[in-house]
């Protein structure tokens, strides 16, 4: 009975840990001495991929296509490459300028390995941080959070540290990857719907939303984001084929971003992005000015990971460490260090689980 109850509990630590939010890493030696960095950093709804490949473990190599993606797979629909981009959804810039050399611009998540990659579920709230070094020592932190009441939408946060961001760009493909000759690319604003299969776009006015979304094929899926205008002296955006692409230019010493990122899926194409832009933005940009982005840490999860532990036979002497650090965790809020002791005590439970499973078999 007891081996069997173990079993059972082994079971259902499993299942939970497969349900939260989780980053599997992972990394391989390639034959010209680089290392390849994976990681899949799961959230509540979909994950992150970033993949990179370094000699150093600092500065990042990329010799062909596939070794470096920063890539968001969110509300992409099956048998589709569309949605937010799965290869580079997201990437900031910095300007160089060095006396006696040609100025220049860095892709900072192309350019470094992370100086932390990170993921918690605070209250039911996914909550993933990135944070990379920057050309001249800064730094450049990234916080993503996913809310159980808006499934189908991100929030983000993007801070600068002693440097700043020259532009950022967000890329999506509405529906699909492809490059359909019969359909057109668009974008609509409070202020204008522009065709980007035939145009470029520049906006300068304040406006909050954008809806991104296809006419005459793949109609009934697209993507959204909300920004803060007054943070940026333009958004531009080149002419599309088959990706969108948002370049957001800073005012100048701008150090705090904020962005809501979204989509829509099986829904008319036209009337869901009027109706966003007439009201469902409004509702979605109050949400976002009231999040508290560095929310406190609750012990009470752990405290029954720790329980389920314990009945797992997890040794009392490990136990007790990793209690003692996951409270000076949320002491310090640091969400981190709080992620990487939930996942060392995941380990133990499922180490202790097969043991279990292994006797019963």
């Amino acid at each position: 009975m007891k081996k069997l109850l173990t079993a059972t509990l082994a079971a259902v630590a499993l299942c939970a840990v497969a349900a939260t939010p989780h980053i599997k890493k992972t990394t391989k030696k390639l034959p010209d001495g680089r290392t390849f960095y994976q990681s899949d950093i799961f959230m509540n709804n979909g994950y992150f991929r970033l993949y990179q490949t370094s000699a150093d473990g600092k500065n990042v190599i990329k010799k062909k296509w596939g070794e470096y993606f920063f890539g968001f797979e969110f509300g992409r629909l099956p048998r589709t490459n569309g949605s937010w981009s799965i290869w580079e959804f997201f990437a900031p810039w910095e300007y160089i300028s060095e006396k006696g050399k040609k100025d220049r611009t860095q892709q900072v998540t192309m350019a470094y390995v992370p100086e932390l990659v990170a993921v918690n579920n605070i209250n039911g709230t996914a909550v993933a941080d990135f944070v990379f070094p920057s050309y001249r020592g800064g730094k450049l932190k990234m916080r993503m959070m996913q809310f159980p009441s808006h499934p189908t939408w991100t929030f983000m946060r993007v801070q600068t540290v002693d440097f700043s961001l020259w532009r950022m760009d967000f890329n999506c493909y509405p529906h699909n990857s492809n490059s359909h000759k019969d359909r057109e690319r668009h974008i609509l604003t409070s202020i204008q719907d522009y065709n980007l299969s035939k145009s470029t776009a520049t906006i300068t006015a304040p406006n909050n939303y954008l809806a991104i979304y296809s006419k005459f094929l793949q109609e009934t899926s697209g993507n959204f984001l909300i920004y803060q205008p007054e943070k940026f002296s333009k958004v531009f955006i080149p002419k599309a084929g088959a990706c969108v692409t948002m370049q957001f230019f800073p005012k100048r010493n701008t150090k705090e971003f904020i962005f809501a990122i979204g989509y829509f899926n099986n829904k008319p194409g036209d009337d869901t992005v009027k109706r966003f832009i007439a009201e469902d933005g409004d509702a979605i940009r109050k949400f976002m000015d009231n999040i508290e982005w560095d929310p406190k840490l609750n012990a009470d999860k752990f405290n029954k990971s720790i329980e389920e532990a314990k009945k797992l036979g997890v040794p009392a002497d490990k136990i007790e460490a990793l209690n003692k650090a996951y409270l000076d965790a949320v002491n310090k809020n640091d969400t981190a260090a709080a992620a990487k002791i939930e996942a060392e005590l995941e380990t133990l439970k499922k180490a202790n689980a097969s043991k279990g499973l292994s006797a019963f078999m």
